[in-house]
């Protein structure tokens, strides 16, 4: 059988406080290997980043938020 696989990614934006964020990482983190301590390799070649959004699309979020939450300010 043929190898079909590609590279893929999978790209999360959230508005969070930073140690809300560091959570759904690690969540993530544990989703794709829920074994830390396994011998190498992986079955499923993994890597994540983690950093601040800038720019309309974190923009955007706050302003969702907002309305989701009647305008109250974030925090």
């Amino acid at each position: 059988m043929a190898d079909d696989r590609t590279r893929w990614e999978l790209r999360v934006e959230m508005y969070a406080t930073e140690e809300q964020a560091r959570d759904i990482e690690e969540q993530v983190q544990r989703l794709l290997c829920p074994d830390p301590d396994h011998r190498p390799p992986c079955p499923i070649p993994w890597s994540a980043d983690l950093y601040e959004a800038e720019g309309e699309d974190a923009a955007g979020l706050e302003q969702q938020y907002l309305i989701e939450h009647g305008g109250d300010s974030p925090g």
